[in-house]
């Protein structure tokens, strides 16, 4: 059992809290606002009482025992071996917290910002101990959904990326590097672009909110329950995605040209690259069985939703 601190007990901390517990490990929280610490255990019952399903054989006050709220950021740090900054999304705020936390968490400590924008060097590269920092940045809740960011500086080593993955996995995240600083990381840019095509369809009269809406709720969005958007499409044509992308491509060069892009966006090299990464997870002659499966999944979660009432 290791301890983990976690700073800032808002929607964020409640979550993480609750991840790090589920998996066994003691958790002391630390919020400055004394009415954000005495809501806290409340939250978090509540929290782990509407996801026992992901905690089986374990029970909600078994759960809330491995978790105590603290009065001082000193108490919280104390013998923690991992750190989850989670206070509010300023970097006017995240800076000296995140400067307090690396003075006084013990020097082995990883320390992780769940920074949902700022990149990493922003944020800590004054800091004596920057080696040991990284964003790890959640999906919203972490709780329910796995996949987490890790997004080191171009100062974090190597040794403190696999720390962080090696316990990420350890509590049942999925973690997933982004390979390069970028502001607000990868994840929310590919749900950015989704949502900008969106609210420019709507407002230009396209199609409705509520339809817009439809088409991920009761069409990609069922697919996407179990593949990405990229297996999504090499279970679309019999040739894997280089079998689609040869041949539909240009429809994306064209999507990428009425937005101003210049040349081809689905290049020969990308289609090479795809096609590789596909093939190495799954052989060609394996397509036909995952498709089925792609099937029976499907069918099963909409017969889940409709029993739920959805």
């Amino acid at each position: 059992m290791t301890r983990i601190a976690i700073v800032g007990a808002g929607i964020i901390g409640g979550s993480w809290a609750l991840v790090f517990a589920r998996a066994g490990h003691e958790v002391r929280v630390f919020d400055e606002t004394p009415a954000t610490r005495a809501a806290f255990m409340p939250r978090l019952e509540a929290m782990a009482a509407a996801s026992l399903a992901l905690a089986p054989g374990q029970g909600v006050a078994g759960i809330a025992a491995k978790v105590r709220v603290v009065d001082e950021l000193a108490a919280a740090l104390d013998g923690a071996a991992y750190v989850q900054e989670s206070v509010p999304e300023r970097r006017e705020v995240k800076r000296p917290v995140l400067a307090a936390i690396d003075r006084l968490a013990p020097p082995e400590a990883l320390i992780a910002s769940s920074t949902s924008s700022f990149p990493l060097s922003t944020l800590v590269e004054a800091l004596p101990g920057r080696a040991r920092c990284l964003v790890v940045h959640p999906a919203t809740p972490p709780h329910l959904l796995p996949v987490v960011e890790l997004a080191p500086a171009p100062f974090t080593p190597e040794a403190t990326v696999a720390r962080a993955r090696e316990l990420m996995v350890a509590v049942g995240q999925t973690p997933v590097l982004v390979k390069r600083e970028l502001p607000t990381f990868v994840m929310n840019r590919l749900q950015g672009v989704l949502l900008l095509e969106m609210f420019r369809l709507i407002r230009e009269g396209y199609v409705s909110a509520e339809d817009a809406d439809a088409l991920i709720r009761d069409g990609f969005g069922l697919r996407w329950a179990f593949l990405g958007p990229l297996e999504g499409v090499d279970l679309n044509a019999p040739g894997g995605i280089a079998d689609y992308l040869t041949r539909y491509g240009w429809i994306f060069d064209s999507m990428a040209n009425e937005a101003g892009v210049e040349g081809k966006s689905v290049t020969p090299e990308l289609v090479a690259e795809l096609g590789g990464a596909m093939r190495a997870k799954l052989p060609l002659e394996k397509l036909g069985e995952r498709t089925a499966w792609r099937d029976r999944s499907i069918a099963a979660l909409r017969a889940l939703r409709r029993d739920a009432g959805r």
